[in-house]
């Protein structure tokens, strides 16, 4: 071989490894992420040219150019090659192990919190942003009768197993999962020993959570939960109709009324326990678990009327009879005509 045409050989042997090498670093192994604050969530089945774009909009790449590259040489261009997860980019990845981390579906625990919500539509607006989940889904899988008979209950009773509190899932637990977590949460908080408590009352714990749900309506007084729950259990045991205002209102739906009138006492509806006796078919907001005691502590004595103090402290005044119960029922409606609330 002529020596000249060797060596053109050689340099062209050279120059194709050097530019080979310089693509391969480019495209696969140069760095490019940016580390910013938070996690980078990649929703279900988007496509990657829309992860890219949502990395930049994030401001997490230097060369969305490369990366994009490096995703069609590889055939990870089309929907769902970049898996649904919550991700968290540190700085200077290379394109490859960026690309390998958005593919694997890193599964990240999310802590998911819920206190003081009242419907089920205010729970699934409250868990859903904090995991990958729809508060459509949500609220469907609340709704789901089939769901529920799973769980042994109703829709309107499965909503007892949930139990305001912090809690630790996988971030894309779908709905139906979620609702199984909580029903195992409900599970394990009650205890024999709590049980035993509901069965000496006469309830089941289905039961005790919803009287829970009224008492927390009706008080937010906690050294006086205990005492509001012993007066309710004294009325089911009398046979006696509830008459609880907070599960009016509940039904009512209109959190603007301050004042319950006679008008508001005939609505048509399973949640007036003043027309229906025992207890509403279901809860009127979620208890925590120290309302949950509150009930299972119930308090003993005679008392079976309460009524709002006139003092508007948040407290109530308690009456073993009807007559003690109307004083202290007028006293709190001249309060009230005084505050010029008529509704």
């Amino acid at each position: 071989m002529n020596l000249k045409l060797l060596r053109w050989s050689l340099f062209l042997v050279l120059l194709l490894g050097v530019g080979s090498s310089f693509h391969i670093w480019n495209t696969a192994l140069r760095p490019n992420s940016l580390a910013v604050d938070g996690r980078f969530v990649v929703d279900t089945n988007v496509p990657a040219e829309e992860v890219v774009r949502q990395l930049v909009e994030q401001g997490r790449l230097q060369n969305p150019e490369s990366l994009l590259r490096y995703l069609s040489w590889r055939g990870w261009m089309r929907e769902g090659s970049l898996r649904q997860g919550r991700y968290l980019i540190p700085d200077q990845l290379d394109n490859r192990t960026l690309a390998r981390l958005l593919r694997s579906g890193s599964r990240e625990a999310a802590m998911v919190r819920f206190m003081s919500v009242r419907r089920p539509e205010n729970l699934a607006g409250v868990v859903a942003p904090q995991m990958a989940l729809d508060s459509t889904d949500l609220m469907s899988a609340l709704s789901d009768p089939l769901l529920a008979a799973r769980h042994g209950v109703n829709t309107e009773s499965l909503r007892t197993r949930f139990i305001p509190n912090t809690y630790q899932v996988w971030y894309d637990l779908d709905a139906t999962d979620f609702v199984a977590r909580m029903v195992n949460e409900w599970e394990r908080w009650w205890t024999e020993e709590r049980r035993n408590k509901a069965k000496k009352l006469n309830l089941t714990p289905t039961e005790v959570g919803i009287l829970a749900s009224i008492v927390k309506a009706e008080t937010s007084k906690m050294d006086e939960a205990p005492t509001v729950a012993g007066l309710y259990v004294n009325r089911i045991r009398k046979g006696m109709r509830l008459q609880a205002d907070p599960t009016l209102l509940y039904a009512l739906a209109d959190p603007s009324i301050r004042r319950v009138l006679n008008v508001h006492r005939e609505i048509d509806s399973p949640y007036n326990t003043y027309k229906n006796s025992g207890l509403p078919p279901g809860p009127i907001n979620y208890p925590e678990p120290a309302y949950l005691d509150a009930v299972l502590n119930a308090k003993k004595h005679d008392f079976i009327f309460m009524c709002a103090r006139e003092d508007f402290s948040g407290y109530h005044a308690f009456a073993k009879t009807n007559r003690e119960h109307e004083r202290n029922a007028r006293r709190y409606r001249r309060a009230l005509d005084r505050q010029g609330v008529y509704r």
